[in-house]
């Protein structure tokens, strides 16, 4: 088993909270670099609270590139490896070049597929039925670099985005200390396969409900962003309408896209799809809410012969 290695630390929010706190307890962590909390508006100040608790040299950068200083810290701590987890801009190469042995990044995905940003929530409204972390070398475009180690975690045909980070967060912490032990250990790291996927950040626009998508595609952009992500939404009477948790009917509402139906099934049942194809059976919504107000029943705003578009 290797021993202790010093290290030079990048991360923010939860997931770099999550990550730095175990990191600290088996490793020499000689220098932070944080986001400031309020950075792009996320205000997540897990990293540095952490830190502060820990003792830890910690430094602010929004972006490394640019953030005077940092890059000279850095160095002067002479890391052996360089980890990241969560850090939300390009790495520069002149600091992925300062650690002696590698920069590691933990990613939130099975790389080379969903490379990129909300590999979480792509993943669920895609369909898919396992996701991971990698834990693999940086190198200066995102998400590549030779694999060290990986972790599966299963998507159940029910899971939510909530559910599904909280199960990829609890292998965080192990799967970055495996990693490093197999750095220290001299393994040598597996090339990324060709190909792959990457994905764009998710903004607002690309959450909203296309009404004459199928059943399933529907269902699975609902449970892709619930909370606390950004929920799929809809427009009744020209505003937007999020939609917090959905089903699918016990039968078939068909017609025409966006018309609702009926009260059933303990939710509002709305038409999807094209009424010919095989997977046009409506959805049933249960939990519902305006911008600006509390979430409710489903039922207490939507009623029969109403559009969503």
């Amino acid at each position: 088993m290797g021993g202790a290695m010093k290290v030079a630390f990048l991360g923010y929010g939860e997931i770099g909270a999550t990550v730095l706190g175990p990191l600290a307890a088996q490793h020499d962590v000689a220098a932070v670099v944080t986001h400031r909390p309020e950075f792009g508006g996320l205000g997540e100040g897990h990293v540095a609270t952490l830190a502060h608790r820990h003792g830890l040299r910690t430094l602010f950068a929004d972006d490394l590139a640019t953030a005077p200083g940092v890059a000279g810290a850095l160095t002067a701590a002479a890391p052996e490896v360089l980890v990241s987890a969560n850090w939300r801009t390009r790495v520069p190469e002149d600091v992925l070049a300062i650690p002696s042995l590698c920069p590691l990044n933990i990613h939130d995905a099975l790389l080379p597929d969903y490379a990129g940003f909300g590999s979480v929530n792509w993943s669920i409204r895609n369909g898919e039925t396992a996701i991971g972390l990698t834990v693999h070398i940086m190198e200066r475009d995102l998400d590549t670099g030779p694999v060290v180690h990986t972790v599966t975690v299963p998507i159940a045909p029910h899971d939510t985005a909530t559910t599904v980070y909280s199960a990829l967060l609890k292998e965080y912490p192990h799967a970055l200390l495996t990693a490093l032990e197999r750095v220290a250990t001299g393994a040598t790291p597996t090339p990324q396969r060709a190909g792959g996927s990457f994905y764009h950040r998710i903004t607002e626009a690309d959450t909203r409900i296309d009404w004459t998508q199928p059943t399933t595609r529907i269902l699975d952009l609902v449970r892709a962003q619930s909370d606390p992500f950004v929920n799929a939404w809809c427009l009744l009477d020209g505003r937007k309408l999020y939609i917090k948790t959905a089903v699918r009917p016990t039968r078939a509402h068909r017609g025409t896209p966006g018309r609702v139906i009926a009260h059933t099934d303990g939710g509002v049942a709305v038409v999807c799809g094209h009424s010919w194809s095989p997977d046009a059976d409506g959805i049933i919504l249960r939990q519902v809410q305006r911008p600006d107000q509390p979430a409710g029943p489903a039922t207490d705003i939507l009623v029969p012969r109403t559009r969503l578009s």
